[in-house]
């Protein structure tokens, strides 16, 4: 405990940027937590082993039988950041309050508390905003192999039926190319790898738990999966492309970076 108090003291260490952003001096007391990542709470019991299946806004009656996502890291802030703030600065203007920097690859579709591998710091400031962070290593490298969401499943509309599959990274396959050249910073590479403005409400305390719930139902939320190629003339089988075209896929893309998608939670213990 002293150790992670030590850590924690006047300034949070963005592990996943590399840099140091102080949380303030608000007299707080240093806390230290357990982090799980878990699917919705409302997932039938046995999703992770027979598929979640819903209709979603483009007709699309979907069964995933399988929805992973790596989580970089975690962070709260005391603030609501400034509109637009986030396509100038990956680095929140605001007060954090707490964070979780040892990633986690996660099962969606299990609503079980999947434990990140260290736990979080921080300080027992009241949080209105949370971050997820999708890296898997610093937040401003160009590139970033990191598979971080991996989906299964199959669909079906108005009779057509098929199977779909795909991985998401994100590198310079998501760098902007429409960067106007007198703003050359103004959308940088790092903001298309963070959540932002999860809204949640709690105060972490020294021994709970904070939960982030992953709701894979989002990522689909606008996917028309019909625009999609089959991979053979003779397959069922449909491949979400890591990139930004079809429409499709960048509706997916879309999706997993919805910050509807997310939910923050605390745990007492």
């Amino acid at each position: 405990m002293a150790t992670l108090r030590a850590r924690a003291m006047t300034c949070l260490v963005l592990a996943a940027g590399g840099v140091a952003a102080c949380i303030g001096t608000t007299g707080s007391e240093i806390v230290a937590f357990d982090a799980f990542a878990a699917g919705p709470a409302d997932l039938p019991p046995d999703a992770a082993s027979r598929g979640l299946t819903f209709t979603n806004g483009r007709g699309w009656t979907i069964t995933l039988t399988r929805a992973r996502l790596h989580i970089g890291a975690l962070y709260l802030n005391r603030s609501v950041p400034i509109s637009g703030a986030q396509a100038r600065d990956c680095f929140r203007p605001g007060v954090y309050v707490a964070q979780v920097t040892t990633g986690v690859d996660m099962d969606a579709l299990s609503s079980a508390l999947q434990p990140f591998p260290a736990p979080g710091s921080g300080t027992a400031d009241h949080a209105a905003m949370g971050e997820v962070w999708l890296t898997g290593g610093r937040i401003d490298q160009q590139h970033d192999s990191t598979v971080i969401a991996d989906v299964a499943g199959a669909a079906t509309r108005d009779g057509e039926s098929m199977r779909f599959e795909g991985t998401m990274t994100i590198g310079l396959n998501r760098r902007n190319r429409d960067v106007d050249p007198a703003r050359p910073g103004a959308k940088p590479l790092c903001s298309e790898r963070i959540v932002p403005q999860i809204p949640t409400s709690l105060t972490p305390a020294d021994g709970g738990a904070l939960v982030v719930r992953v709701d894979p139902r989002a990522w689909f939320a606008n996917v028309d999966l019909g625009e999609l190629d089959p991979v053979s003339p003779e397959s069922d089988l449909r491949r979400i492309p890591d990139e930004h075209e079809p429409a499709a896929a960048g509706s997916f893309y879309g999706g997993v970076r919805a910050s509807a998608g997310y939910r923050f939670e605390w745990l007492a213990r």
